[in-house]
């Protein structure tokens, strides 16, 4: 018992470690974008009516980061009950079956979010002007057209090599993945790095809903 409880320990440490490095490698990496494109935070004005206007960048931090934490947090529950459901249904209780799991629903995390935004609003955003507003926002909101024009389409494709990293480290690795550090932190890292994608893709999406109506 207490070799199997010693054996728990090690390992929860050896999770925590990797977790904690890539959450606040990704939280820096937020709070950078936050910091060099301070008027597009303002520009979409979260916590309008709470937050006084100086702070809106603070406000768009915070919609951000919990969005990011509520998706990372999504991935590991759902990973777990679709574990659950997978061994109800006849899968054993293996790597296998967990690495299945969280691939499906690390697909989910990575491109549900964004296909339902655009399916309710893609159609009718594409309806919207927008002409000028790339040469408004250069005009008066350069740290602003940095975020929302030139960095948003790699925002978006980035989920592209960050599900292959994901994914690739799931399944090329075996058994390694589950006590590998260095693994475990690259794994973390891209799962992080993918919710913070989402998260500022739906920000800037929301933003540019924001000055275009």
């Amino acid at each position: 018992m207490g070799v199997q409880t010693g054996q728990i320990e090690q390992w929860h440490v050896r999770l925590l470690v990797p977790v904690a490095i890539a959450a606040v490698a990704i939280t820096a990496v937020l709070l950078l974008l936050v910091t060099a494109s301070r008027s597009a935070w303002f520009l979409l004005g979260a916590g309008r009516g709470v937050v006084p206007e100086e702070y809106y960048h603070v406000s768009g931090f915070v919609v951000v980061f919990g969005t990011l934490l509520g998706q990372a947090a999504g991935w590991a529950g759902g990973s777990a009950i679709g574990y659950y459901v997978l061994t109800l249904i006849g899968f054993g209780r293996t790597w296998t079956t967990a690495r299945i799991a969280m691939s499906l629903v690390y697909l989910g995390l990575a491109g549900l979010p964004l296909a339902v935004y655009h399916a309710f609003y893609g159609q009718w955003l594409l309806g919207i002007p927008r002409e000028g507003l790339e040469q408004w926002l250069a005009a008066n909101y350069s740290d602003a057209y940095w975020l929302l024009i030139t960095l948003h389409p790699v925002v978006d494709l980035s989920l592209i090599p960050l599900g292959v990293i994901v994914l690739g480290i799931l399944w090329a690795f075996g058994e390694r993945v589950r006590w590998h550090m260095g693994l475990q932190t690259v794994f973390w890292l891209a799962l992080f790095g993918t919710s913070l994608a989402v998260a500022l893709s739906l920000g800037i999406h929301s933003t540019l809903v924001h000055i275009r109506l």
